[in-house]
């Protein structure tokens, strides 16, 4: 038989089939955009770093900053100036300010605020010119990015007010200035300064955050480092922008890491979906398949007439699923731009747009390779005579493989990837990445053995509730238990993976409302609008003010809290990794009672004033310390500090659990003089809390406006609701990974409506009425998403119970907590979905012509 005409044939099948493979290739479409939108999505993040870097840095040879953080000193700028081969040399310091509006309120969304560079533009190599205007020169003058200026209607000669670490500070726009290339980056308000005013409102007397350099003969910028490293000593930290690019990349790999496991969960589920279409495509073309074998065709002839209607639907569902995600890239964006990150316009990389492409082809066509197979093994005589007899029962050797693959990653798959920033990186991630979607695999061949006793289960009361049409649905789901426990195994797996994912959110939070709860011995915390611990650096609260609180009579204790984003010793990366926090060991433990392991509280906290450390469990299980180690830290002005670890920190903490804990004194000897980042407030008795609250809420109202007042309850909020959005962005994706195991259910379905259309016929001869045939096809949906969803949920349960028990050291004092609100509402509605997703199929079935379908084969 020629090739051809087989080619033809199969494109004629698929005109003829139009609803089956229409949603064959709406699994494919939404697996690649998926996929699509992630890697646009990454792809976009990094090129907006690299842009950054480079219109920030283009012009710039070497970048110098403190070796392990914090500031360098004030005289590192002229022994850089100094040295031979150096042409020019620009330094700066910076901070986050919060614009306030005409009735002197913080405008507290991102878009009130800017980062803002104090330096002198005469001597800077920072890669921008002003395109209206002039470079600031002295007073609070100031020049602003010209798409954010544009977008908040501000010119030149304007002025504005905004809140500072010293108090409110009006600024007069004398430039508009562009980054190099035109960049952009969505909406971040980027100005600069003369660097006295900077000083003067940011609180930084003395000292550089950064110095850039620019080399006099660029052929030789290596030697010229050399040189520079030799001049500034050990405390200072000479780079090139490509390595600090090279940085950022580093530590935007988890967040690529796991969205590229979400885009997989997708993928893996909707291959499900097209290996189940081509399965059922096969089982309905038997006689026709085996009339091809009878006229001649050979095994090889008819494996190609299937893998023809799969490149044929791959294709189209890769060029729609290209366009879906683009759209989900810039939904992506938009959600990651409400995370306060700085993402620039959508990048569209021919790597991505590769990955793609070949990805969905070669998914379709993987899925369909074993239907393929399976339908040049039919027998002609076999299948002439109907081939009901060619379905094979499930093989208990697949079960036991199934197994073999769930445990590995249900015992160690979270640790390894979740927890892979601390024990192993990347490589370690993506290790647990793989076994977990082994793990998943092994659900869905386990599925005939754990989907089909539920599905008998539920189908004792749908019996008694509708008796023949019920009947007519067990008799259905349950005559093919691989075909039934394949459809509702995509989706269990997609109810599984947001179960897990509801579980981690459920537990994360549950166990932070405690350990704050129990730990915060406080009464109020002052920090910036939009500020916390891990970004505290860039919103500094004035020193004046905590004098000033502790001068009220209500006050008993107000002690500040200290944080800057440092190198931890003892770990793998020489980038800033983790946080230095500092706090006053004698008042601190009036407002914390943080649990502390290694050694009595007391102890630990004395040990502080001694020069010690108490480090984060994570951080201490990455660099292997206990207590009694000693670890080096390193100033930025070259001295060497050995500090003791003198207790562990077993409390979920900021930044991943990368914190060191020291005195106020030792900070500042390492780091130099560092700003309050928080004011843990204690009244002086339980009765006097209220008043101290309105005073202090005054203060800031008048004079603070960029800095808000929290109670334990607020503050305990305001996590959760960080939390939530940051799980938001996942639980969207997953969202759409049980969509697109719900029209496996839409495609079982309607297929089974062609494969039953004789038995329909004689059920409407013999006066079925098409209500009767309608609720069939319903009552089926009904049993095939219910099974799923319990399967799914449970199976989501134990990996969760499992996952979370072996993350105590990376997540120290982690609980389980069962979403139960979240599970009951995701898996209600995807069982509403699964029914709703019949009413086509069912309406299908119930105008089958009778005459017709008696005829039918």
């Amino acid at each position: 038989m020629a090739l051809r005409s087989l080619d033809r044939l199969a494109l004629r099948q698929m005109r003829t089939r139009k609803l089956r493979s229409a949603l064959t290739g709406l699994g494919v479409v939404l697996g690649v955009g998926m996929v699509f939108g992630v890697l646009l999505l990454v792809g976009t993040i990094r090129h907006t770093f690299d842009t950054l870097i480079d219109s920030a840095w283009g012009s710039s040879d070497l970048i110098i900053t403190a070796q392990a953080g914090g500031q360098l000193p004030q005289s590192a700028l002229a022994t850089i100036q100094g040295t031979h081969g150096v042409e020019k040399a620009g330094a700066m310091v910076g901070g986050v300010f919060v614009r306030v509006d005409a009735h002197g309120r913080a405008i507290r969304s991102r878009s009130g605020q800017m980062w803002v560079a104090g330096f002198d533009p005469s001597a800077s190599p920072y890669d921008f010119h002003i395109v209206q205007g002039r470079y600031q020169r002295a007073g609070p003058e100031v020049i602003l990015e010209k798409d954010w200026a544009s977008s908040r209607g501000l010119g030149l000669g304007d002025r504005f007010s905004v809140a500072t670490a010293t108090g409110r500070a009006q600024l007069r726009v004398v430039g508009i200035f562009a980054l190099s290339g035109g960049a952009s980056f969505g909406g971040q308000g980027l100005a600069g300064i003369p660097i006295a005013e900077a000083r003067r409102i940011m609180h930084r007397p003395a000292g550089w955050d950064q110095i850039a350099v620019r080399a006099g003969d660029r052929g030789d910028v290596a030697a010229l480092r050399r040189t520079l490293q030799r001049a500034l000593g050990a405390g200072a930290q000479v780079k090139s922008p490509q390595e600090l690019g090279d940085d950022v990349g580093r530590q935007l790999d988890a967040l690529n890491v796991v969205l590229y496991f979400f885009s997989g969960v997708a993928l893996f589920v909707g291959g499900f979906l097209i290996l189940n279409s081509f399965n059922m495509t096969v089982l309905h073309r038997i006689r026709e398949l085996g009339t091809l074998r009878t006229l001649g065709a050979t095994r090889g002839t008819v494996v190609r007439t299937v893998l023809v209607e799969a490149l044929v639907v791959g294709v189209a569902g890769t060029l729609v699923g290209l366009l879906l995600g683009l759209g989900l890239a810039l939904a992506l964006i938009a959600a990651m731009r409400g995370f306060g990150l700085p993402v620039g316009g959508l990048s569209v990389g021919a790597g991505a747009l590769i990955a793609a492409i070949v990805v969905g082809l070669v998914v379709t066509l993987v899925a369909a390779i074993w239907p393929a197979r399976r339908a040049g093994r039919v027998e002609p005589i076999r299948a002439v005579l109907g081939g009901r007899d060619v379905q094979r029962r499930p093989s208990p050797v697949r079960a036991l493989a199934g197994v073999a693959l769930f445990l590995p990653g249900c015992i160690l798959g979270g640790r390894f990837w979740m927890g892979g920033g601390n024990t192993g990186g990347t490589l370690s991630a993506l290790l647990g990445i793989a076994m977990t979607m082994g793990m998943f695999a092994g659900i869905a061949m386990t599925a005939p053995y754990t989907v089909m006793p539920i599905l008998r289960l539920l189908a004792v009361p749908l019996r008694r509730l509708s008796p023949t049409g019920g009947r007519l649905a067990i008799d259905s789901a349950t005559g093919n238990p691989a075909r039934t426990a394949a459809t509702a195994a995509a989706l269990t797996i997609g109810l599984s993976v947001f179960v897990v994912n509801s579980v981690f959110t459920s537990s994360f939070l549950g166990t932070v409302r405690d350990q704050i709860d129990r730990g915060f011995a406080r009464d109020l915390t002052v920090q910036a609008i939009g500020g916390g611990l891990a970004t505290g650096e860039q919103y500094p609260i004035a020193p004046s003010l905590r004098e000033r609180l502790a001068r009220l009579p209500e006050a008993g204790v107000v002690t500040p809290v200290r944080a800057r984003l440092v190198h931890l010793p003892g770990t793998r990366t020489t980038a800033a990794n983790g946080l230095a926090v500092g706090v006053d060991p004698a008042e601190y433990g009036k407002v914390d009672r943080s649990e502390i392991g290694g050694a009595p509280r007391a102890d630990a906290l004395a040990g502080l004033g001694r020069g010690g450390v108490i480090v984060a469990a994570a951080y201490a299980d990455e660099a292997g310390l206990r207590v009694g180690d000693v670890v080096t830290l390193h100033s930025g002005a070259g001295a060497t500090v050995r500090a003791p670890v003198v207790g562990e920190l077993r409390t979920l903490t900021e930044f991943g659990g990368m914190v060191m804990q020291m005195s106020l004194a030792t900070m500042d000897r390492v780091y130099g003089p560092t700003d309050d980042v928080q004011l843990a407030i204690k009244a002086r008795s339980p009765g006097q809390a209220p008043a101290l609250r309105r005073k202090v809420d005054a203060i800031i109202a008048r004079d603070h406006p960029n800095l808000e007042l929290l109670s334990t309850t607020e503050l305990r909020q305001k996590l959760d609701d960080q939390v939530k959005q940051q799980f938001a962005l996942f639980n969207g994706i997953l969202v759409i990974a049980v969509l697109v195991s719900l029209l496996g259910v839409v495609n079982t379905l309607a297929m089974s409506v062609i494969e039953r259309t004789r038995e329909i016929g004689v059920l409407r001869a013999l006066g079925s009425s098409r209500w009767l045939v309608r609720s069939s096809l319903v009552d089926e949906s009904l049993l095939l998403t219910l099974a799923g969803a319990v399967v799914g949920v449970l199976s989501g349960l134990v990996i969760g119970v499992a996952w979370i028990a072996g993350l105590g050291d990376v997540l120290p004092g982690i609980t389980f907590r069962f979403p139960v609100g979240a599970t009951l509402i995701v898996a209600a509605v995807a069982v509403a979905l699964g029914v709703l997703a019949a009413v086509l199929p069912a309406r299908r079935a119930a105008r089958v012509d009778v005459i017709r379908a008696l005829t039918y084969e």
